[in-house]
């Protein structure tokens, strides 16, 4: 019988300090409005008053990215890999090379998706 009840009693200090942490942990980050991604655009270019045409190419293909695969939020690291794509490209190198590239390149992307992303490069890579 005594056995029974320090179970239950052990029991339910355990539940309550997993209550604890739930509360004190967990809740805010669940109770916290979600971040939405954004997309900085470049700035204008001091000398001109407008985007330059490699801004404009880079601006356009950081929102096609993320409407493709919007946790794809480091531009830096995204157009490096655009980049390195578009001179895969260059190079001559077969659509399904390209694919398969930029699929290793982007991050957590399906090959539908790496298909969509050098589809878009290529609407800027030839020029």
């Amino acid at each position: 019988m005594l056995l029974i009840i320090g179970a239950g009693v052990g029991g339910l200090a355990v539940l309550a300090v997993i209550g604890v942490l739930l509360v004190n942990v967990v809740g805010p980050r669940l109770l916290a409005p979600p971040q939405t991604p954004s997309v900085a655009l470049p700035q204008k270019s001091e000398e001109s008053g407008g985007t330059t045409p490699m801004e404009q190419r880079r601006k356009e293909f950081l929102i096609s990215l993320a409407l493709i695969a919007p946790w794809l939020l480091d531009e830096d690291i995204n157009w490096s890999a655009a980049t390195k794509t578009c001179e895969d490209i260059k190079q001559g190198k077969s659509e399904e090379q390209a694919i398969e590239a930029a699929q290793e390149r982007f991050t957590d992307v399906d090959a539908e998706q790496a298909k969509k992303i050098v589809a878009e490069i290529k609407t800027w890579c030839a020029a």
